[in-house]
This record gives C-alpha cells, structure tokens and sequence, in this order.
C-alpha cells in the first residue's frame, strides 16, 4: 500500500491542531478525567496488594474492595492526625492575619527608619505582595477544607474507579487489545507493562520519599519551636510532591504563618530549616529512593507543572509528572513520536533494558 507523504507545513499544522484539541479535551472534561488519572494512580499502587489476596483464593471483587479500604483507612488515619491541628488553624485563621498586618506594618516602620524609603510606597508593594499570597492561601484552605461537599464527591468517585479499574482491568487490557492491530499488539504490551512499572515504583517512591521530609520537617519545627509542627511539616511534604514550584509555595505559606504564631527570628529559622531540608532531599534523597525511573528534563517538568496547574489547578500539578511519564512512555514506543520522547527526555543515554510482557493478571 502506497503511504501519501504530507508536506512538512501539512504534518506541522496537525500536530499543533492535535496538540489544541487535546489540551481543550482535558480542559474540558477535567471533571472526569482528572479522578480517573488518581484512580489509575491509585490502582497501580494497589494492584500488588490486589495480586497478594487473590493468591490467598479470594475472589477479585473482595480483594479490590479490601485492597481500596485499607487504602481509605491509612487516609483516614492521616487526616485524624492532623485534624486537631487543622481545627485549631482554622478557626485561629483571623487573628493569624491581623497579626501578619501588624508584623507588615511594624516592618514597613524599620525599613523607613534605617533606609528612609517611602512608607506608602513600602504599604502598596508589601501588602500587595504579601497579603495576595495570604490570599492564595486562604482560597486553597476555604477550596479544600470548606467545600467539604464538592470534595467528598471527588473522594468517592477517585475510590469507586479505583475500585472498577483494579476489578475490571483484565477487561480494560483486552479492549486495548482488541482496538489495535496484530502489528501492534507487542508494542501495546510493553507499553502497559511499562507504564504499571515506571508509575509503580515513581509513586511508591515518592511516598516513601514524603514520609522521610514529613518527620523531618516536623522534628525540626518541633525543635524550633514552631507552632503547628505536624500541620506545617506534612503540608511542606506534601507540597514538596510538585517540582520546584511546592517548595517555594510551601516555603512562603509556613514562613508567613509562622512570622504570624512566632517571632520573626522563628520565621527566618523555619525557612533556612526548610531550605537545608530540600537540599537533602533534592541530592541524597530523591535519586536514592525514587531513583531515575522518570528521566523528564527540567524545562519539560516546568511547563508541564505550569499546564497542569492551568488545565486543571492544583490536582494537575500533582498529576503533571505521572502523565508525562506516560506520554514519554508511548512515544518511546511508537517511531512516528520518538522525536518527542527525546524532547521530554534529558541528555543521559537509556538504558535498554528488557521488559516482561504483561501476564494476564
């Protein structure tokens, strides 16, 4: 069969249009796509554990709903550990920012004394400056902790397709299976089973890797004597999931919530603390537990966190690096898009390595 190659302005011109109308798909079906992804996320974690109970003969249906209910319960134990914490933050949130004003103004007065610069002028770039990042986090705490309702529908739908994913996903590879042609059906494997491997170990990873800056965040604050230690410390952690643009964000809400519950000496110990911290994480810790399963280059993590936090908020940052690494997956395996896995790539040779087709499991 003869192939009708389009000119380069033709190819080029369908891609960008491709590229458009993915992104305004996902833009647009963010309500269903973006819990799918954590369902899918959630049940590649899950499927070892789903794997484990039904060689001990129990049926798929149980192991799934048991697989996800230990999942839910070790959530659940989370959040009763930092709900004291929570509560009291919330409902302290007031004075919180009436003392960050005072401290602002109190400042604003140093600097015009020792520099002579303007006060009102110090007033407009200051407050600016400071209250709208209190601002932003205000509207994540009220988005995220108050919409209680909104957010316990995201819940329960991520659980239930975690649950239909892991009990359905023999149906889910036979499909994929089947929309392919024979030619094709190998490669189709390799992917999945790369896919299931690569996000496997890069999220159990990461898990690992933010329990270890969880504790240690909060010893350090506990030894610094910083209010809403735990709180401060997981929420670092957990921010610290997104590249580059976590630490910074959670840097800047503990600093000013600390400059507000403590001194500004805590304050300025907090950020170095938290600095050091990411540091060792960065150097020693990250490549050591997560390793270099995910090998996306700077420029690319980058944009790709940026679109997400467009295309879907603060969910997308977090499903930013997983996607990508799905993407770079298929692109490695499909010669017409290997141009693209050696954009999102860094400069590091691969190495080939053998994967295990995918066992009907």
């Amino acid at each position: 069969m003869n192939e009708i190659k389009l000119p380069f302005t033709a190819r080029l011109t369908f891609t960008l249009f491709s590229i458009i109308l993915i992104i305004y798909i996902a833009h647009v079906g963010s309500g269903i796509i973006v819990p799918l992804m954590f369902a899918m996320l959630i049940a590649i974690m899950l499927l070892p554990v789903v794997h484990l109970l039904e060689k001990w003969r129990i049926p798929r249906g149980l192991a799934a709903i048991i697989a996800v209910l230990l999942f839910i319960i070790g959530l659940v134990l989370l959040i009763l550990l930092l709900g004291k914490q929570m509560e009291a933050f919330i409902s302290d949130f007031p004075q919180l920012e009436q003392k960050l004003t005072l401290v602002i103004d109190s400042t604003q007065d140093w600097v015009n004394t020792k520099f002579h610069i303007n006060s009102s002028t110090q007033m407009n770039y200051v407050e600016k400056a400071m209250m709208g990042t209190l601002g932003t986090a205000t509207s994540f705490i009220s988005q995220t902790f108050l919409s209680v309702s909104s957010l316990l529908i995201f819940v329960v739908f991520v659980f239930l397709y975690a649950f239909f994913i892991l009990f359905y996903r023999r149906l889910l590879v036979s499909f994929l299976i089947k929309i392919f042609q024979e030619q094709h059906r190998e490669k189709l494997l390799i992917v999945i089973a790369s896919t299931r491997t690569i996000i496997k170990s890069y999220v159990g990873g990461l898990m690992i890797e933010m329990v270890i800056v969880a504790v240690l965040n909060t010893t350090l604050f506990f030894i610094l004597g910083i209010k809403y230690a735990i709180l401060l410390g997981v929420m670092a952690a957990i921010f610290n999931i997104i590249p580059y643009v976590g630490i910074l964000t959670a840097a800047i809400l503990i600093i000013l919530v600390t400059l507000a519950t403590g001194t500004p000496i805590q304050a300025l110990q907090a950020g170095i603390a938290l600095f050091l911290i990411h540091v060792f994480d960065s150097n020693i810790l990250f490549p050591s537990i997560v390793g270099s399963k995910v090998k996306i280059n700077a420029l690319v993590t980058i944009v790709g966190v940026v679109l997400g936090n467009m295309l879907w908020g603060i969910p997308g940052m977090f499903l930013a690096i997983p996607t990508i690494a799905i993407i770079k997956i298929i692109c490695q395996n499909i010669e017409e898009m290997a141009p693209w896995a050696i954009l999102l790539g860094d400069e590091s040779k691969p190495k080939v390595k053998k994967v295990k087709m995918l066992k009907k499991d």
